[in-house]
């Protein structure tokens, strides 16, 4: 196992362990955030701009919304500014690479 591996398994179970709800989020909707975050033009973008990048979303807005917030926090992306509900997420720091290998990691839960 790498150390990148290791981490991301290190990172999943603490996710788990003390925000279970947002665990939720990242087993279900990861790869829908991941969809929306591919198919995005933008370097940066609200919530709802990377919902209509969804080819087929399982998710709302406010759901996609909470799980690329937790994606910010385990260093997928970056958020360039949060206030008045109209958060912008920097997507030039967007990760693919790491949010896929999460995802992996998720899927083989």
């Amino acid at each position: 196992m790498s150390v990148e591996t290791a981490a991301l398994k290190g990172l999943i179970t603490e996710v788990q362990q003390e925000n279970p709800q947002g665990y939720g989020y990242l087993t279900r909707y990861w790869d829908d955030a991941k969809q929306g975050l591919d198919n995005t033009d933008r370097n940066y973008a609200r919530v709802g701009y990377i919902y209509e990048n969804i080819p087929e979303p399982g998710i709302g807005t406010r759901g996609l919304g909470q799980t690329l917030v937790l994606l910010a926090e385990l260093d997928m992306l970056s958020i360039l500014t949060n206030r008045n509900n109209a958060t912008i997420y920097d997507l030039t720091m967007y990760d693919a690479d790491r949010l896929r290998a999460m995802g992996r990691l998720l899927d083989a839960q």
